[in-house]
C-alpha cells in the first residue's frame, strides 16, 4: 500500500510540473494574430503565391507552410524535403530568404518556434 502511494505521488508530482513547463512551441496567441503571415496572405502577397505555385506542382510531393518566430520575427518556411534546400525557402516578411538575411540555417532551427501550420498537403 505504502509503494502504490508513492508512486502516486510521484506520479502526481511528475505531472504537474510537466503542466507547467511549456514545449519549446509554445506562442502566444498574440503572436500569431501579429504575424504577417496568414492563409489569406498566401492567396494574396504575390511573392508567397509565387512561392506556393512552384510547390503545388504535380508530383512535387508533401508540403508544410510554416509560420515560425525567431528572435521576435516571423517567418514563413516552404518546407519539402524532395524539392526544398532549406536555406532558399524561408522567408522574413518582406520576402527575403534567411540565406540573404544572413541568418544561419542551424541556428534558426535550433531557435526557431513554430506558431502556425497554415498548409499541409501534397502534390
Amino acid at each position: 500500500m505504502k509503494r502504490s502511494t508513492l508512486l502516486i505521488a510521484i506520479l502526481a508530482s511528475f505531472l504537474s510540473t510537466a503542466q507547467m513547463c511549456g514545449s519549446k512551441d509554445d506562442v502566444s496567441p498574440e503572436g500569431v494574430s501579429s504575424s504577417c503571415f496568414s492563409d489569406k496572405s498566401l492567396a494574396d502577397v504575390s511573392w508567397q503565391k509565387d512561392q506556393l505555385q512552384f510547390f503545388q506542382k504535380p508530383k512535387s510531393g508533401p508540403l508544410k507552410v510554416i509560420v515560425y518566430t525567431y528572435k521576435d520575427e516571423s517567418f514563413l518556411a516552404f518546407e519539402n524535403g524532395f524539392i526544398s534546400s532549406p536555406m532558399s525557402y524561408v522567408f522574413d516578411c518582406s520576402g527575403a530568404t534567411i540565406a540573404k538575411r544572413s541568418i544561419n540555417y542551424n541556428a534558426f532551427y535550433s531557435e526557431a518556434k513554430q506558431l502556425k501550420v497554415l498548409l499541409e498537403g501534397s502534390y
